[in-house]
């Protein structure tokens, strides 16, 4: 008997309602009236005997009682889902939801997608960025990639990559003010990546440049400050100043003599790159394709 299993319209209308926290986007969602929502939620609360909304001139927030509950139905519908999918026995045309961090997509990502495309015709990617911890839950995202700290990467499924950040400036630049020796690096503008705010200090003391370690040297010169490394990357292109760049990001960009990394220095840091899949969609078809295709991308990194 599964006397506590309430109608699976109700916990549909429930689990959109509360993931958007919005009665119309719930029925925007589930193409039905807001009325149909409104109704479905009433009766599962009815069946259960507990309230899951507090209701407001503002719109719906969830109970505590609600957000216990979303858990347990947003695990349940999703594991519905995979198994569904895990049902076909041939391709048919599927979406992927890819949740990746700026800079990769924008400069890396976005180039490579063609090829992956071409390679499994039946899935259909969509692509939205982020950073931190991934929320599934909020993006609905079948895959996550994050450069995280080791520290706080629990969940992962895959490390892809250690980061090591390349020196790199336009050859313009270096035209006009050569580095020859690692101690000419202080004559150029630093562009500092302003999630990273002690990187170029870790840089500096790596390599013995640390204004106090070189008598008569004046003091370090920043330049502009950006969010993402894709942006200081771009600004490096400029000739705006030095920036330290992902290599598999600065790699297309040195090839084609875009950038230069002057004397080859590199500097190796504690982050690492990570894929990331809930549980219930890490073994689907489409998940370990992307996974496979991804690393041997990276392999490349080119």
């Amino acid at each position: 008997m599964r006397d506590y299993l309430p109608p699976m319209q109700s916990l549909r209308s429930f689990e959109a309602a509360a993931r958007l926290s919005s009665i119309s986007k719930a029925a925007n969602e589930l193409c039905v009236t807001q009325g149909a929502v409104s109704k479905q939620i009433k009766l599962l609360e009815s069946f259960l005997s507990v309230a899951l909304f507090t209701r407001g001139p503002s719109g719906v927030s969830l109970t505590p009682a609600g957000r216990n509950y979303l858990h347990s139905v947003s695990n349940a519908l999703n594991e519905l889902n995979s198994s569904g999918e895990q049902l076909q026995t041939s391709p048919i045309q599927q979406q992927l939801l890819l949740d990746v961090i700026p800079s990769m997509t924008n400069i890396w990502l976005i180039p490579r997608i063609h090829s992956f495309e071409q390679r499994y015709p039946h899935l259909k990617v969509d692509l939205i960025t982020g950073d931190g911890q991934p929320d599934f839950n909020r993006t609905q995202a079948d895959i996550s990639i994050r450069c995280l700290l080791p520290s706080t990467s629990s969940g992962h499924i895959l490390e892809l990559a250690r980061e090591k950040l390349l020196l790199v400036a336009s050859p313009n630049l270096l035209q006009r003010s050569p580095i020859h020796k690692k101690s000419d690096i202080l004559q150029h503008r630093l562009l500092k990546q302003n999630t990273r705010p002690q990187l170029w200090d870790n840089f500096l003391q790596r390599q013995q440049l640390l204004p106090g370690n070189l008598p008569g040297h004046s003091k370090t010169n920043f330049g502009m400050g950006f969010q993402h490394f894709f942006m200081s990357m771009k600004a490096a292109e400029e000739g705006l100043g030095l920036a330290l760049i992902p290599d598999f990001l600065a790699a297309t960009a040195i090839a084609e003599k875009r950038l230069v990394n002057p004397l080859q220095i590199s500097l190796d840091t504690d982050y690492r790159y990570y894929l990331f899949s809930p549980s219930y969609k890490a073994e689907l078809r489409k998940t370990l394709e992307f996974c496979q295709w991804l690393q041997g991308e990276m392999r490349d990194k080119s």
